[in-house]
């Protein structure tokens, strides 16, 4: 009956961390740029281990989960704003934060007070020359990245190349950071940067919708297994204690 208890106390776990994971991915189907996570799972074979994680002590042996980034592409929405930039294939930009350089897949860039292209947070954009700046005028953003201003070539944004699988970490605002020590990023080859337009999240909010539901009705199967469970163990213990 103990180990009834474990095993349906195991099986709650994974879906609580998927419903966390999915509500998240919902939250953000408006967030330009965002990627949607997925949930991983690895079997947990010691009961000790399942009331450790329950408890939220940490595991000798790691998390009995693993949460992926899909980086599938977005689609892409017009916006009309020249500063607006979408990637269409691999690749990401370069942005400059206090802690370090970042990646990102959200272009909705906008100009400083000192004239520098700087994200929605003020992290400055990074080019092959450094942090971008601009001059008062129209600015063209073309299909390689090269920014002219006035017919005149002023930088080109750093959109680099990552292997796969990509080794990086959400940091939140959209930004990712490096899990390994990458130097000389390539600069992207296999993408068209598109001026005026803005990258969608990736997440389908009907296939999210779905996938709650589907957990929370594995979560209540669960916890009536915990309950059928505990009722049958105090029959148990009060017959005994009869004796």
């Amino acid at each position: 009956m103990i180990k009834g208890l474990y095993n349906a106390a195991a099986g709650m776990i994974p879906r609580a961390i998927e419903e966390e994971v999915a509500a998240n991915n919902l939250a953000n189907i408006t967030t330009t740029g965002y990627k949607k996570d997925v949930v991983h799972f690895r079997r947990l074979l010691d009961s000790k281990l399942v009331w450790s994680h329950l408890r939220g002590e940490p595991l000798g042996g790691g998390p009995p989960e693993e949460v992926v980034t899909r980086f599938t592409q977005g689609e892409l929405k017009p916006t009309g704003n020249a500063l607006d930039v979408a990637l269409e294939g691999e690749g990401f930009f370069m942005v400059l934060t206090p802690q370090g350089e970042r990646l990102t897949r959200n272009g909705n860039f906008q100009l400083n007070a000192d004239g520098q292209l700087v994200t929605a947070q003020g992290y400055p954009v990074l080019g092959e020359s450094g942090p971008v700046q601009l001059f008062p005028g129209e600015v063209e953003i073309r299909e390689n990245g090269e920014i002219y201003q006035n017919g005149a070539m002023v930088d080109k944004l750093r959109i680099v190349a990552l292997p796969r699988p990509y080794p990086l970490a959400k940091e939140g605002e959209g930004l990712f950071r490096l899990t390994q020590t990458l130097t000389d990023l390539p600069q992207a080859e296999n993408v068209v940067v598109r001026q005026g337009y803005l990258e969608d999240s990736n997440v389908n909010p009907i296939t999210e919708m779905i996938r709650l539901i589907t957990i929370s009705k594995a979560f209540q199967a669960g916890q009536k297994a915990i309950h059928a469970q505990d009722r049958t163990l105090e029959k148990t213990v009060n017959t005994v204690g009869r004796f």
